[in-house]
């Protein structure tokens, strides 16, 4: 009973061996075994490794031949109803369309041996879920690396088409951008061709044991909550489109910073007058610089007059569009909730990715229902210098201006 048992162990332990290694000689059999496993007939043709070897061997085979999903674009995805596909992927499949037509000649010169809508559909699948790229290409029936490599050459394609899906209105585009803020509401704000904020990305913090690119500075990345970020400074037009993108600063930068640094804003405050129609401006609120082209609340102490407070409701209800276009940015993409991504670079990358993607959905009407996202209040860095005296004489002439239409 106990040699059955051994010899039985013992010729598993050979077809082991004979899997992973059928072109060495047996050890057992050069070392010499006893009569009753010489006898058996399992030890003809059959090769073996030593203990350490062999468990390796075994392990580093499992590993390399991980259980995948077959066919899931060519089946499951292809017999989703557009319900369960917008759930899953964020975007209607008209959407998706429209993006293979702006992208398919681009991805159709990379060296990526997949095609081009399954390519989107990876990418799309990032943007849309919170998932490493092991989980994607478990799903995708692909390498982690083949998944990674697709997710960045639609990165750098996005960014490359960027100017196409997020341009600034001019001319008579720009004067309908004006009418239609007009129309928004009863009592609406005049002379707005856009809306500023700015809305911080959760991100994972640097590691502090960076080898393969440069140090970074973990507390530039530490915003006023403790939260490691980076910054998307958005300008938004009536339609919730985003017309100018900066995203990527760090989290600890003021949003008045962010905006001086950036090149709309270097335009907005040196009055270039090719940026706006005569007599129009941009909201933001009480963290931007007062300008002539930027106009901001007044700064509440409890001491503000009747038309200083309707002059505030006016503004923030037309503001309101940026706030609504970030909430549905924000909930659309979920890899916008966390980006852990190891290199930092990649941070503008994605959100201005989503960013096109949103426009995308508003030219298709791909509505996608949201809470407005609402930002943190910054102390204004508005002082006698920062604020402009023209910029301040434009928002008292407005303040009395919108006051005769109180009552």
């Amino acid at each position: 009973m106990n040699q059955s048992v051994i010899t039985n162990s013992f010729k598993i332990k050979l077809f082991k061996e004979f899997i992973l290694n059928k072109n060495r000689t047996s050890a057992c059999i050069k070392n010499g075994l006893p009569a009753l496993f010489v006898r058996s007939n399992c030890l003809t043709d059959i090769v073996s490794l030593s203990q350490d070897d062999d468990e390796e061997l075994f392990l580093n085979n499992e590993r390399h031949h991980r259980s995948k999903i077959f066919n899931f674009v060519e089946v499951t995805v292809y017999n989703m109803s557009d319900w369960d596909f917008k759930i899953h992927f964020r975007l209607t499949r008209r959407s998706i369309e429209t993006l293979i037509l702006h992208m398919g000649p681009l991805l159709f010169q990379s060296d990526v041996k997949l095609g081009i809508k399954k390519q989107l559909l990876i990418f799309i699948w990032y943007m849309a879920n919170c998932e490493t790229h092991r989980q994607i290409g478990n799903r995708f029936n692909i390498a982690d690396s083949t998944s990674h490599k697709v997710v960045l050459n639609c990165l750098n394609n996005m960014k490359e088409l960027s100017g196409k899906f997020i341009r600034w209105p001019r001319g008579q585009e720009a004067n309908i951008t004006v009418q239609k803020f007009n129309c928004l509401r009863a009592n609406a704000f005049p002379g707005v061709l856009g809306a500023v904020d700015g809305c911080h990305i959760s991100i994972l913090a640097p590691w502090e044991k960076r080898t393969v690119m440069e140090k970074l500075d973990r507390n530039m990345f530490y915003n006023r909550k403790q939260v490691p970020s980076v910054l998307l400074q958005g300008i938004v037009d009536s339609d919730l489109k985003f017309i100018d993108v900066f995203s990527g600063w760090p989290g600890s930068s003021h949003d008045a910073r962010v905006f001086r640094r950036s090149l709309i804003g270097q335009k907005l405050l040196s009055n270039d007058l090719s940026i706006l129609p005569e007599n129009c401006h941009i909201l933001g609120d009480g963290a931007y610089p007062l300008s002539e082209n930027v106009m901001i609340p007044y700064r509440d102490n409890g001491n503000l007059t009747l038309a200083k407070k309707h002059f505030n409701r006016c503004l923030s209800s037309s503001r309101v569009v940026v706030e609504q276009a970030f909430g549905k940015l924000y909930c659309r993409f979920r890899k916008l909730k966390h980006m852990d991504v190891y290199h930092k670079s990649l941070c503008g990358l994605i959100i201005t990715a989503a960013c096109c993607l949103h426009n995308i959905c508003i030219d298709m009407q791909d509505d996608f229902d949201a809470d407005p996202y609402t930002s943190p209040e910054l102390d204004s860095e508005e002082n006698s210098l920062a604020a402009s005296r023209l910029g301040v004489r434009k928002r008292d002439e407005l303040c009395n201006m919108l006051s005769l239409n109180v009552n």
